[in-house]
């Protein structure tokens, strides 16, 4: 790739900045979900020189980056498909069917119906973006470089709106703020090309909002095409809101294909299926505008994005014929390996050279000027004239791609590497993470009917909104028993989350607190302002998928970290846990989201709570509103369980086995840590998934 001239990697991956690389510009992707100025100067530090900003920014915070950190080139999205949940941090596709979003092989689960109170709706489906509108403010913002998402999109609509984005950015550049404005032809054209019920403004100038969703419908809603005014029995009658033409597909219990050109304000009629019925006063939308499509292929995708080159032809008697093509600064010249003959009967015509030279078919030019220079009555085969361009045209495009083309010196060779073999660890040391004080009750009761001496877990993870009720008693408790405790910091680090966490940070003593769980790099460079000289600990989001990043994390001062969720038994094999926690029981959190289902419902009531979300097969998901810090949290429909496997997780030889506790009662918890404990190895008595323990991830 270096060689070739491609000028950036876009990477998730903090374990590439540890390979031997050659001199390419490493760009920080919205995969990392990239929120503050504190993660902005740490990746920048860390090698990256573009950083990709997490979609759920508001304008107001992209500012703060920009002027906290103004030697770094930020890229944001400006149109297209939203996620649901914060980029990097989903596992929905993963955990139901396989398909990593971390990967690239996203399914899309979430623009599936699911099930509410009784209410079937899309719930965890946004509106495309658009952003138009906001250009000078994203401009003046400090944004560098704008990001249209067309990865499943066709040809014509990713032309089409990159060309609408690049007229408008030239508008602001050349105009201003003040003489800046943008037309609503443009704006119905890209609803006509993609739009799920209409567009928002994303996150840019809002938090969250049930306007963002497009809860009715997850595809392409079209625009407005017919209003219906009658109908009786097949025949429906109504009147045009828009010019159709010939090709145009309307969505009307499927699609209909329109046969003609039909005008805005005319009558229009058509015959549908049986037993379809459309309430009068309502409206079809056309979801396919075929003249806009034809004109875009005809306009960005025809002839007319060859690059024009200009051409010299020399045909003299007795010397080889040449080509020179010129494109831009480069030039190529192209000679025959037979010589120019003087015609003994039928001399060329000039009609026919011009002809077999212009014949560029196929190649990414067209001819602008070709001038020729010919002797009178020559001669020349047709496969020589042939040959001629064909070397010319292949010349010419290796001077043009030359210009890229980076030559690398010798590179050390990796060496390759052998994995220690651990002992089979026949008793296991367990941590156990609780959300609240009813979870932390249960477990300090499990542990006083058992002697200090036989007792297996050996560490506390506490869920940072657990300061909020009275835990001292608790964690004396633990400490008499010798069991470390420790702060799960939470998922989403956004305003005010730094004064929140140095605040519950410091509501422990000395004595009590004996490190945090992170769950972002924005929580660890606060760590390092705060000069906090506990242990720190990553959790299973901050992934450590390979050695590369596992190194990374060991040179960045963590001293265990959390198995990745994606890896199947052999990867984590050869990745090694002896500085692990490998997770073996609890409800995965597979999706962490700035949107919240509450208010999307139009319920938000400001308390932390949960809903119950079902899926098309009767699978349910248990759906967390932290309000604390404004994020919501989807928790996979089976809690994981890895007991089964007892005698492969030996083999592993894990520092120490998790049990995670989401909405657990009381009783449940009781349960859970008997059978993760004091029965693991046996099939428990709920159901379960084993996630990618044995199948991993595509």
């Amino acid at each position: 790739l270096y060689r070739i001239g491609v000028d950036a990697l876009i990477v998730q991956d903090m374990g590439i900045t540890k390979l031997n690389l050659p001199p390419i510009p490493l760009h920080a992707s919205t995969q990392m979900d990239n929120r503050t100025p504190e993660k902005v100067k740490f990746l920048w530090e860390a090698g990256f020189r573009q950083v990709v900003l997490a979609r759920e920014l508001s304008l107001r915070e992209i500012k703060k980056i920009h002027e906290s950190c103004p030697e770094v080139p930020l890229e944001v999205f400006v149109h297209g498909a939203l996620c649901y949940c914060y980029s990097g941090q989903c596992l929905l596709s993963s955990m139901i069917g396989g398909r990593s979003g971390n990967r690239g092989q996203c399914a899309q689960p979430c623009r599936l119906p699911y099930t509410i109170e009784g209410e079937k709706k899309y719930y965890l489906s946004p509106k495309d973006i658009c952003t138009l509108d906001l250009i000078p403010e994203l401009a003046e913002a400090g944004i560098d470089s704008f990001k249209i998402e067309g990865r499943m999109k066709k040809p014509e609509y990713v032309a089409a709106v990159t060309a609408m984005y690049r007229k408008y950015t030239d508008l602001y550049m050349q105009n201003g703020k003040k003489g800046y404005k943008v037309s609503s032809e443009d704006k119905r054209i890209l609803m006509d090309l993609y739009n799920r019920g209409g567009f928002s403004a994303g996150y840019y100038r809002q938090h969250n909002g049930q306007n963002m969703i497009a809860s009715d419908r997850p595809n392409h809603a079209g625009v407005p095409a017919v209003k219906v005014e009658s109908q009786k029995g097949r025949l429906i009658k109504g009147k045009i809101l828009t010019d159709l033409h010939a090709g145009d597909v309307l969505d009307i219990s499927g699609s209909y294909t329109i046969g003609k050109d039909q005008k805005k304000g005319e009558a229009f009629s058509m015959v549908v299926q049986k037993q379809v019925y459309i309430k009068q006063g309502s409206t079809i939308n056309r979801v396919r505008n075929e003249s806009l499509i034809t004109s875009i292929h005809k306009q960005y995708i025809g002839d007319s994005i060859r690059q024009k080159i200009d051409g010299k032809l020399t045909l003299e008697v007795g010397k080889p014929a040449s080509l020179k093509l010129y494109c831009n600064e480069s030039t190529y010249t192209a000679y025959s390996k037979e010589i120019v003959e003087q015609a003994q009967n039928r001399p060329m015509e000039r009609e026919r050279i011009v002809s077999q030279i212009e014949k560029l078919g196929n190649t990414p030019f067209v001819f602008e000027t070709l001038d020729i220079k010919m002797d009178e009555a020559i001669f020349l085969s047709i496969k020589t004239l042939n040959d001629l361009r064909r070397e010319a045209v292949s010349g010419l495009c290796e001077a043009l791609s030359g210009k890229y083309y980076r030559k690398t010196t010798d590179e050390k060779k990796e060496k390759n590497n052998t994995y220690d073999q651990f002992k089979r660890k026949e008793n296991f040391s367990y941590s156990v993470l609780v959300e609240n004080k009813e979870q932390l009750s249960a477990v300090c009761a499990y542990l006083e009917k058992r002697e200090t001496e036989n007792i297996k877990i050996a560490r506390i993870y506490a869920e940072s909104n657990i300061f909020q009720e009275d835990i001292p008693g608790y964690i004396e408790k633990l400490k008499k028993k010798k069991i470390e405790f420790y702060l799960a910091l939470p998922h989403v680090f956004r305003k005010g989350s730094a004064e929140r966490i140095e605040k519950c940070i410091s509501r422990f003593s000395e004595k009590e607190l004996d490190g945090v769980l992170i769950r972002n790099w924005e929580q660890y460079t606060l760590l390092c302002q705060l000069q906090f000289d506990k242990k720190v600990i990553s959790d299973d989001n901050l992934y450590v998928f390979n050695r590369f990043s596992k190194e990374f994390m060991k040179k960045a001062g963590f001293s265990e970290f959390t198995a990745p969720a994606e890896l199947n038994e052999s990867e984590l094999k050869i990745l090694g846990l002896e500085t692990a926690e490998l997770t073996v029981y609890g409800y995965r959190p597979v999706m962490i989201s700035a949107q919240c289902i509450m208010k999307t419902r139009g319920k938000c009531t400001k308390n932390s709570s949960f809903t119950q979300m079902k899926d098309r097969i009767g699978e349910e998901f248990l759906v967390q509103n932290r309000c604390d810090e404004c994020y919501n949290i989807v928790y996979n429909s089976a809690p994981l369980y890895l007991g089964t496997q007892k005698v492969k997780i030996q083999k592993l030889s894990p520092k120490r086995l998790r049990i995670r506790f989401g909405a657990e009662r009381k009783e449940e918890v009781k349960k859970v840590l008997e059978q993760a404990i004091d029965a693991f190895g046996e099939k428990p008595q709920f159901d379960y998934t084993q996630e990618h323990f044995k199948r991993g991830v595509l």
